[in-house]
């Protein structure tokens, strides 16, 4: 009678298992099917645009404006941005770079990266993504709501850029059919499926980029996160950003492996459906530059070349003996004048003779 009724428990929790399993999956399709859904190009962009300031005015064709402006994302969010025009010179119509700044920075970056694309005649556009810069998130929200939010970032990410390629489309001083983007770090996992999704953007630099989450999560800076989290060294002052960083041995090594193991079906579960593993083939036929660190200890290699190989041809690849761009900023200046070069490339053609650039000034960055 007791092996009866063990039976019908078990055979009742497992149904109930699998049916918990079934209803997972069916919120997580519907989810997914939908997690892009927020954007509206007819919505109103409802600007509000703060005075410009103008930077080396006593030398106009070095000179140009930087201005802050404030857009509407998805059901009137507000979206802080910064625009950098060239006050020289100027052409009927300009060309326009995107820039999807990386997960821990915010608009300002622009100001740092301003003047070369300026001399180079381009109009230069950042916001700040959710959860950075002016969008940061208030302390007292629940680590509940910190885990959705980085959920919805890349979603919000790639629908807000998308609003800001809609404004930038309507000025009159700008040639709609030369936007380009440069995404770094996090903003080339978001901007390629950003490109696949808006056939707007003419060409792409997606620096130090990667995808295919398992990879993605497999890096040298998680696996120290994860050993200082289990006590196995002092992360007290530890920042993957600022070498050298401390060695992990073949035992710590396997731990922190295996933790990763762990985590890896649970992010694929949660965030699987913004993995630009899956959309970047879409942006072929246009151009796209990819820029990658052999060293790289927050996008590891093995994720730069998954999402390189997912990538369609017209594409160039070019691998740094560097580790992740920012740590060093003397590489960090060649990794970006070697992506405006080639963004001249791509736009010269459409240039009359007279506005074609050849010599770049040098990037004169400070921070990143």
């Amino acid at each position: 009678m007791k092996k009866i009724v063990w039976k019908t428990v078990l055979k009742g929790a497992l149904g109930l298992l699998l049916a918990l399993s079934v209803l997972l999956w069916v919120i997580k399709a519907y989810r997914d099917a939908h997690y892009f859904d927020n954007y509206d190009p007819a919505a109103p962009l409802n600007l509000t645009m703060d005075a410009p300031t103008e930077v080396n005015a006593e030398t106009p064709d070095n000179g140009y404006t930087i201005t802050r402006f404030t857009f509407d994302g998805y059901r009137g969010e507000k979206v802080p941005a910064l625009i950098s025009l060239p006050m020289g010179p100027k052409a009927k119509k300009l060309p326009a770079v995107v820039f999807l700044h990386g997960i821990g920075q915010n608009k300002n970056f622009l100001k740092e990266i301003a003047f070369p694309f300026s001399q180079a005649g381009f109009v230069l556009a950042s916001f700040d993504q959710y959860m950075q810069g002016e969008r940061k998130l208030g302390k007292n929200r629940s680590s509940l709501a910190r885990l959705e939010a980085f959920r919805e970032r890349p979603a919000k990410t790639i629908n807000e850029a998308r609003r800001l390629i809609d404004y930038l489309s309507s000025r009159p001083d700008i040639d709609s059919g030369r936007i380009y983007l440069v995404g770094a770090s996090y903003g080339a996992v978001t901007g390629s499926t950003l490109m696949a999704k808006d056939q707007r953007v003419r060409a792409g630099v997606m620096v130090y980029g990667g995808c295919d989450f398992g990879k993605l999560l497999d890096s040298y800076a998680n696996h120290l996160g994860v050993a200082a989290f289990l006590g196995l060294i002092d992360g007290k002052n530890l920042n993957p950003e600022k070498p050298p960083l401390p060695q992990l041995t073949r035992s710590q090594e396997r731990k922190t492996g295996a933790v990763i193991a762990c985590i890896i079906p649970f992010a694929r579960y949660f965030l699987g459906v913004a993995d630009p593993i899956h959309y970047v083939g879409r942006i072929s036929p246009r151009p796209v530059y990819f820029q990658n660190g052999k060293h790289d200890v927050l996008v590891p290699a093995p994720a730069g070349l998954a999402l390189q190989k997912a990538a369609r041809d017209p594409k160039t690849i070019t691998w740094y003996d560097s580790d992740h761009v920012g740590i060093d900023l003397e590489q960090t200046k060649q990794v970006l004048q070697d992506g405006l070069q080639w963004l001249l490339e791509q736009d010269n053609p459409l240039r009359p003779p007279e506005e074609r650039v050849t010599n770049l000034p040098p990037f004169k960055i400070t921070k990143t």
